[in-house]
């Protein structure tokens, strides 16, 4: 078993393709938060962050369900399921 140390707080989706690594949701107003990073041997760091909204723009539903499996997030709100994948998030330039 192995963990990483990170700074993101109350993350309920995760996706992941090689070391690149997207958590999904937070804490109260995180609840949309994206946050996107690269692994090392110890640490997730953070280099993006975004908010997760519809198709049209209006912010997520409080009780949207989210889930992660592999590469992809999974948004599951009222009767409608989205899917984005890691590699659909730009990456950092440094």
């Amino acid at each position: 078993m192995t963990s990483w140390r990170n700074s993101v707080a109350g993350a309920t989706a995760l996706a992941v393709k090689d070391s690149r690594v997207a958590l999904l949701g937070g804490y109260g107003p995180h609840h949309d938060r994206l946050s996107v990073g690269t692994l090392d041997s110890e640490d997730l760091s953070i280099t993006d962050e975004y908010r997760i909204v519809l198709p049209n723009g209006r912010p997520l539903p409080k009780h949207t369900q989210m889930i992660g499996r592999g590469p992809d997030l999974h948004v599951l709100s009222d009767n409608d399921w989205y899917r984005l994948c890691l590699e659909d998030i730009p990456q950092a330039t440094p």
